[in-house]
C-alpha cells in the first residue's frame, strides 16, 4: 500500500476540524474585502464571512449597484514547498487537489512548488473541479487505500469524468453584479422568479443549463436530472447551500426518493457563495454514468 497524504485549498469547503479528521491538509485562500485580509476558515468562518457580505449588500439602496466583491488570493507556492518538504519527511507521496485552474491560480502555485522540489514523487492533478465536488471526490480517496499511486491517479481519473454538480441560485442579483448576467436578464429573471440551473464543465466552470419558474419547479428538475444521471452509492454525495439551509432541505425532500442516504448539508465555500448569493442550494455527487457537459 502506498502511504500518500492529499492537499486541496480551502475553496474545497473542507473547514480545518474536517481535514483533521480525513487525515488531510487545507491550506487557505485569503478573502480581501473592505480593506481586511482573512484567512478562508481560519481567521472568518463561512458563515460570519456570508453575514458580513450580504449584510453590507442589504445596506445599499440601490440593488443592482455592483458591489466590492471578495477578492481572493491563491495558495502561494512557498506553502505548497514547506507542506511537500513536511510530507516528504514523513515518509509519505504528496498529492495535490486543488480548486480547478480555471478558477483559481492556486493549481500553478502547487506545480510551481514541485519544480522546486528534487523530487518526482509529488503528483499535482487538476481537478476541474470547485465547491463540494472536489470535497466528495477527497473524501472518498481519503477513506481507500491503494497499491500503487498509478491506481490512486487511475481513480482520481474516473471520479473526475463521473463527477455531477446542479446548483440553484435563490436570486439573480448576485450573477448580475459579479459579472455572469446582463442588468436585464437579472431583472427580468427576478420578476418572473426564473432560477437558473447551474453545471460544472468539463473545466470546473460554472454554465447555465435550464430555467425554471420557482424553486419548487427548479427542484423538480434536478430530481429528474437525477434520475437520468443517478447517483453512484458507493460514493459519497453532498448538500450544499450558502445562507439558507431551509432551501437545500426543500431540495432534499423532493429529491430524497433518488439519494442512497440522508446526508447533512454544508456551507459552500465564501468564495462562490459570495457570487451565486444568499439562498443558495447545490447538489454533488459521483453519477453511475459518465457525464457528458
Amino acid at each position: 500500500m502506498i502511504n500518500f497524504r492529499i492537499i486541496t485549498d480551502s475553496s474545497s469547503g473542507i473547514s480545518q476540524q474536517e481535514a483533521k479528521e480525513l487525515g488531510v491538509i487545507v491550506l487557505p485562500l485569503t478573502l480581501s474585502y473592505k480593506g481586511h485580509d482573512y484567512k478562508d476558515g481560519i481567521d472568518i468562518s463561512t458563515n460570519d464571512f456570508y453575514k458580513l457580505f450580504f449584510e453590507e449588500e442589504e445596506k445599499s439602496l440601490n440593488l443592482f449597484k455592483k458591489p466590492e466583491f471578495p477578492k481572493t488570493s491563491q495558495v502561494a507556492p512557498i506553502d505548497f514547498l514547506n507542506c511537500f518538504k513536511e510530507i516528504i519527511n514523513n515518509g509519505e507521496i504528496p498529492v495535490v487537489l486543488p480548486i480547478s485552474s480555471v478558477l483559481s491560480g492556486t493549481y500553478q502555485s502547487a506545480c510551481i512548488a514541485k519544480s522546486m522540489l528534487d523530487n518526482d514523487n509529488v503528483y499535482v492533478v487538476d481537478s476541474n473541479s470547485a465547491l463540494g465536488s472536489v470535497k466528495l471526490m477527497i473524501e472518498s480517496l481519503a477513506s481507500k487505500q491503494f497499491e500503487t499511486i498509478e491506481e490512486l491517479l487511475k481513480e482520481i481519473e474516473y471520479m473526475k469524468s463521473h463527477l455531477n454538480f446542479y446548483a440553484v441560485p435563490d436570486t439573480l442579483e448576485f450573477l448580475y453584479k459579479g459579472g455572469r448576467l446582463s442588468k436585464t436578464s437579472a431583472l427580468v429573471g427576478n420578476l418572473l422568479q426564473l432560477k437558473p440551473i447551474i453545471q460544472l464543465d468539463k473545466t470546473g466552470k460554472l454554465i447555465p443549463i435550464e430555467k425554471v419558474r420557482g424553486l419548487k419547479h427548479a427542484y423538480k428538475k434536478i430530481h429528474d436530472l437525477l434520475l437520468e444521471f443517478p447517483i453512484d452509492k458507493n460514493y459519497p454525495f453532498g448538500l450544499g447551500y450558502s445562507t439558507k439551509e431551509e432551501n437545500v432541505l426543500s431540495l432534499r425532500s423532493i429529491i430524497s426518493d433518488t439519494l442512497p442516504n440522508e446526508v447533512k448539508p454544508h456551507q459552500i465555500s465564501a468564495v462562490v457563495g459570495a457570487h451565486v448569493g444568499p439562498g443558495a442550494s447545490a447538489i454533488f455527487y459521483i453519477s453511475t454514468k459518465e457525464v457528458d457537459k
